[in-house]
């Protein structure tokens, strides 16, 4: 363990005092309750959970969190496993998190918090307070549409194609995509956008367009 998460850690226990902390040859284990309040101060639910912070490469890393009190019915719906890990995030918001670096108070406040009350708010309320993904692929391919601004599937195929390298563009060349334009005058900017996420990343998400891609043409 690096002294950036034993830092880190200190500075998590002192603010959120409930949580202890255990360790094992790969991660250190926060265990507590969080309690999830309205904006009126009230309490709404309690959910005990164990966060996984992986001890090599801190903090560029990304923490697991398991639901272990069983509050939150094992279901996608609900966006958790049989076995209780939660889904955060859609993947690229925690990739970006890991590749700048996380702090375990930020992540706690931007990622691990909001996730459970969100999950009171859908009790009450039928919807999540901000909107959701959907899930698995359904969720990745809503995520390049909302990212690119698009639901042209052909356009966000070429975008990730030229992210990763497969179609080879030259800032002077005209954009081979949408118009008669120098490419960096065009959609250069989109691929900018995209490359953040990462080769393994991008190649994973251009599979799960084509397949889609295929899946309309047969239809």
């Amino acid at each position: 363990m690096n002294s950036a998460l034993k830092r880190d850690l200190e500075k998590f226990q002192n603010t959120y005092y409930n949580f202890k902390i255990t360790k094992n040859e790969n991660y250190a284990i926060l265990s507590g309750i969080i309690t999830v309040f309205d904006v009126n101060n009230v309490p709404w639910g309690n959910y005990g959970i164990d966060v996984f912070i992986p001890t090599n490469n801190y903090p560029h890393v990304t923490p697991l969190v398991v639901e272990t009190t069983k509050n939150i019915n094992r279901s996608w719906d609900f966006h958790i496993s049989d076995e209780g890990l939660c889904c955060l995030a859609i993947p690229h918001k925690l990739i970006l998190a890991k590749r700048s670096g996380i702090n375990l108070i930020n992540f706690y406040q931007k990622f691990i918090y909001p996730f459970f009350a969100n999950h009171q708010y859908k009790l009450k309320t039928g919807k999540y307070a901000n909107g959701e993904f959907k899930h698995h692929e359904k969720g990745i391919l809503q995520f390049y549409k909302e990212e690119l601004e698009t639901d042209n599937l052909l356009y966000i195929e070429k975008i990730i194609q030229i992210g990763i390298g497969k179609l080879k563009v030259g800032n002077n060349d005209l954009c081979p995509i949408c118009s008669d334009k120098k490419f960096k005058r065009c959609c250069k900017i989109k691929v900018l956008k995209i490359e953040k996420y990462g080769l393994k990343q991008l190649k994973k998400d251009l599979d799960i367009v084509k397949n889609e891609i295929l899946k309309d043409s047969i239809l």
